[in-house]
């Protein structure tokens, strides 16, 4: 009896753990959708913060009008830098603002160049965001990033989150 019933616990206990791994592996796969997408705004070390440039609003249930997924990740890959747009999966967050997870896949979205152009979009927005220029602290998304072909320059607006400040920054196409 002692046999039969630690055979069923055995086979009760390895069934249980291969459903697991399948659900694991299945809610992590990069064939699904990506956790969030939107640009890297900071770098350290190995840790990137990425902001969904899209707005969500919560408004109708009491919430905030303008709220910007916003998390740092740890274990990014070493060649992933600032300004470049990605896709980020990932399966948990650490409750906080921003968010902190780890990443598990992540994807470089190519960088728009319009031809003649020196700069990728990804370039003039690092530029922005080092600049001496945009002088602040705060968590900043980006509204919108567009190249002026008549000034050869990237018109680039970035909104601070907790003061909803604009900065509008022109980057030089050199």
């Amino acid at each position: 009896m002692k046999k039969r019933f630690s055979i069923m616990l055995y086979l009760l206990l390895t069934v249980t753990l291969m459903a697991c791994n399948a659900s694991a592996s299945e809610n992590s796969s990069p064939n699904d959708a990506p956790g969030i997408i939107g640009y890297v705004m900071e770098k350290e070390d190995d840790r990137i913060l990425v902001i969904d440039p899209e707005a969500q609003d919560f408004s109708e249930t009491g919430g905030v009008s303008e709220y910007y997924n916003a998390i740092w990740f740890n274990n990014a890959p070493k060649d992933i830098g600032i300004g470049e747009k990605v896709k980020v999966w990932y399966d948990y967050t650490r409750d906080s603002y921003p968010a902190q997870s780890e990443v598990m896949y992540i994807e470089v979205i190519p960088s728009q160049k319009p031809e003649g152009v020196n700069l990728t979009e990804g370039e003039a927005l690092y530029k922005a965001l080092t600049s001496q220029l945009l002088n602040t602290d705060s968590i900043i998304v980006v509204k919108t990033i567009e190249y002026k072909k008549e000034t050869d320059k990237w018109d680039i607006k970035l909104k601070e989150i907790w003061s909803d400040i604009l900065h509008d920054v022109e980057v030089d196409d050199r």
